[in-house]
């Protein structure tokens, strides 16, 4: 009797393992992390690949700015420049069409 007994104690005793080890698998599973990224078309560019109009642009507000990044959209045809404003130091974007002059940009909707 004592044997039955013992073994009824020992099968609980694993279960009771057994499902306390499931449980601690359970709830430490790794999050799962998504990153998405905008995809506006732009990439980087050098200052001598840019058209004379879009350069000479870009000279003015040398004057005033220190030019961050310029990025350029070959579908779409604008050259982005991301500047900094010398006076404030705020940021800010400024967007060129082919021909130099300054236009509006909206990202595109998906």
């Amino acid at each position: 009797m004592k044997k039955v007994i013992l073994s009824i104690a020992f099968v609980a005793a694993g279960l009771f393992t057994l499902s306390t080890i499931q449980a601690a698998n359970t709830t430490n599973g790794q999050p799962v992390i998504e990153a998405t990224f905008d995809d506006d078309g732009f990439v980087d560019v050098k200052f001598d690949a840019l058209n004379k109009k879009v350069q000479a642009s870009i000279n003015v507000l040398k004057e005033t700015c220190d030019i961050d990044s310029i990025m350029y959209n070959a579908e779409k045809q604008i050259t982005k420049v991301e500047v900094t404003i010398k006076e404030d130091q705020s940021k800010k974007t400024i967007y060129f069409d082919n021909e130099g002059v300054e236009t509006t940009w909206e990202k595109p909707v998906k």
